[in-house]
């Protein structure tokens, strides 16, 4: 196990010190799992104001990314939460995550998560490690719980709360939504690495998220999101997030490598990979207490 760690820690510090300091940003391609169509057909779900997909399709931006106005920029960001989600099928998918931090070293984590974009839904039950498997967490109709099947007890949360103590939120495992939580400040541009970036500094326009102040860093060419650094209502620093690798299903490019460094503690970050993606239809079931208690037992 002690091996295991180490690998792990040195395989994470790679990523940091290469991939976010180079920031080398991949997309790959490949075709859904599954195939199919799953979850019913797009439409708009919870929290999501009219016309939310139907805008983002034939909207056309400005050739020179210096003539973006705020407008522009909060149109960029619907188009890379659109792109990053599944509204028009639910998802499955395989989470790692490790964790780092100066005091309690490293911590690895293995879950399956469905989630269910249009409705703003998601199940994440803990496969890995064998101490904490069985446990759960269930976002459904606004609400949040995490279920120990020790106690068989059900604990309400929020986005807002960190996840197993790491620089991980729960807010992190749903579905992008950044253009309906915040509102545009300010727009400059800028590189980030070999990329042109169109940099906007957003205020939340709600206190359900964790952040209220987020300065995102977006591929011109790609429009897809490369580094978000999330601040407090002070402006300091809480955590900056790296989207580093993505993986092209369709037209949409999902962020299937996710670095958050610790704003306050450098040495504290948490990687997180998305593997075996698949677009296969989730039972309604799944997405309620009864199936959690009954799956983590």
């Amino acid at each position: 196990m002690v091996n295991m760690q180490r690998r792990m820690t040195s395989k994470l510090s790679l990523v940091l010190f290469g991939l976010v300091l180079i920031f080398s940003a991949k997309a790959q391609g490949a075709p859904p799992a599954g195939g199919g169509q799953g979850g019913g057909a797009p439409m708009g779900g919870i929290g999501l104001p009219l016309g939310f997909l139907e805008q983002n399709k034939d909207y056309q931006f400005p050739d020179d990314i210096t003539k973006y106005s705020a407008t522009d920029f909060l149109m960029l960001v619907r188009r890379t939460d659109i792109r990053s989600s599944f509204y028009d099928s639910d998802m499955t998918a395989t989470i790692t995550t490790v964790s780092v931090s100066p005091d309690k070293g490293t911590f690895v984590r293995k879950e399956q998560i469905f989630r269910r974009d249009k409705d703003d839904a998601f199940l994440m039950l803990t496969l890995e490690p064998e101490s904490r498997k069985g446990q759960g967490m269930l976002r459904v109709d606004n609400n949040m719980w995490r279920y120990d099947p020790t106690s068989r007890k059900f604990t309400h949360t929020t986005l807002k709360d960190t996840y197993e103590n790491s620089t991980v939120r729960n807010n992190d495992f749903r579905r992008w939504q950044r253009s309906i939580d915040y509102s545009v400040e300010k727009i400059t541009t800028g590189t980030l690495g070999n990329y042109t970036v169109i940099i906007g500094e957003l205020k939340a326009n709600n206190d359900e998220v964790p952040f209220p102040y987020i300065r995102m860093y977006i591929e011109k060419d790609r429009k897809i999101v490369l580094k978000v650094e999330e601040y407090s209502l002070s402006m300091k620093l809480l955590r900056t997030a790296y989207y580093t690798q993505y993986v092209q299903i369709g037209n949409s490019f999902v962020p299937t490598v996710q670095i958050f460094q610790d704003g306050l503690i450098p040495e504290k970050r948490s990687q997180v990979t998305y593997t075996d993606i698949s677009t296969k239809p989730v039972p309604d079931y799944y997405f309620t207490k009864e199936y959690l208690e009954r799956v983590s037992q």
